[in-house]
């Protein structure tokens, strides 16, 4: 266990690029400190303490604050990582419920239209049916009509 770490360290360090950037989180967390313990100073200052010494004088706690700094630095940026890629994450999950719905859609359009056109012969012989005896239904629909209640015609507005 210990040994992959050190190995996966080493393979960061061996390769320019990525060593280039550690070099930079480190000098961004000396100045992050270095601006810290100027801060303070200046407290210490206005409260007349000045002559006090702080804690990061001491060469041991100086290196301490840094290593803390740049713990804090890799930190923020993993998490920062882990966001991205959760993020793309949901994004491709998205991605493929949309391609799935749009697969569904398809199908279903697919199956509608197979079943549209094997029912076409007994749409076409219901017609066929209807035709024929269209005589027959207008006498018994007029006679309906007339025996049922009298209704008024529909109110049709002017225009101008």
């Amino acid at each position: 266990m210990a040994f992959d770490i050190v190995a996966r360290a080493w393979k960061i360090l061996e390769n320019d690029l990525t060593r280039k950037k550690c070099l930079e989180v480190y000098e961004e967390a000396k100045g992050r400190t270095d601006h810290m313990i100027a801060e303070k100073r200046k407290k210490l200052k206005k409260e007349g303490r000045s002559f006090e010494p702080i804690p990061e004088d001491d060469p041991v706690k100086y290196k301490h604050a840094i290593y803390v700094m740049v713990m804090k630095l890799f930190a923020d940026m993993e998490r920062r990582r882990q966001k991205l890629d959760q993020r793309d994450q949901e994004e491709r999950k998205r991605k493929r419920e949309t391609e799935i719905e749009e697969e569904e859609r398809v199908k279903a359009d697919r199956e509608w239209q197979q079943n549209f056109e094997e029912s076409r012969q007994s749409r076409v012989n219901s017609w066929h049916d209807f035709q024929s005896g269209a005589g027959k239904s207008k006498k018994t629909k007029k006679q309906k009509h007339m025996t049922g209640m009298m209704v008024p015609p529909k109110f049709k507005p002017e225009s101008r």
